[in-house]
């Protein structure tokens, strides 16, 4: 891919994930629920609402984490940890090395990066993965903003 191509390729990828997690937000109320849960088994989000009943359930594909403390960015496929059913999905975002040509897309190890490019990276997995729009979730126990790709929303009555 040309310089030129890329930067079309990631203006769009950007204005078409604001216009994704506008919807989410009008649609869904993402954003504005008391609490969050990652069914890793299930490959899943589920919101709860003030009252700490379920509310959402969506499902999920894995794009990433950004280490504010440490700068980095990693991809969700290069975590040992991560669920196998999980990772056949979130590996997907490697095909964009080849179709963008830059090797940050193959990159096993954490690469030196700040919230603008996490979230960057992320509009462009979004894009690649046709997904709805992205959730972003802070990890206390890891000390990271973990990055989803939402594909279904499932409202729970």
């Amino acid at each position: 891919m040309k310089d030129e191509e890329f930067e079309l390729f990631l203006t769009n990828a950007s204005a078409e994930l604001k216009e994704k997690q506008a919807h989410l937000t009008s649609a869904y109320g993402f954003g504005s629920h008391k609490r969050w849960m990652f069914e890793n088994d299930k490959a899943k989000l589920q919101f709860f609402n003030q009252d700490d009943q379920l509310v959402i359930e969506a499902d999920i594909i894995d794009i990433g984490s950004y280490s504010p403390a440490a700068g980095t960015w990693k991809w969700a496929w290069a975590y040992d940890s991560i669920n196998p059913a999980l990772k056949a999905d979130s590996i997907r975002i490697k095909e964009l090395e080849e179709i963008t040509d830059l090797v940050i897309f193959g990159e096993k190890e954490p690469v030196e990066a700040d919230e603008y490019l996490a979230w960057e990276l992320a509009a462009m997995a979004v894009k690649h993965l046709n997904a709805m729009g992205c959730y972003r979730a802070f990890s206390s126990a890891r000390n990271v903003n973990m990055f989803f790709a939402i594909t279904e929303v499932k409202v729970i009555n």
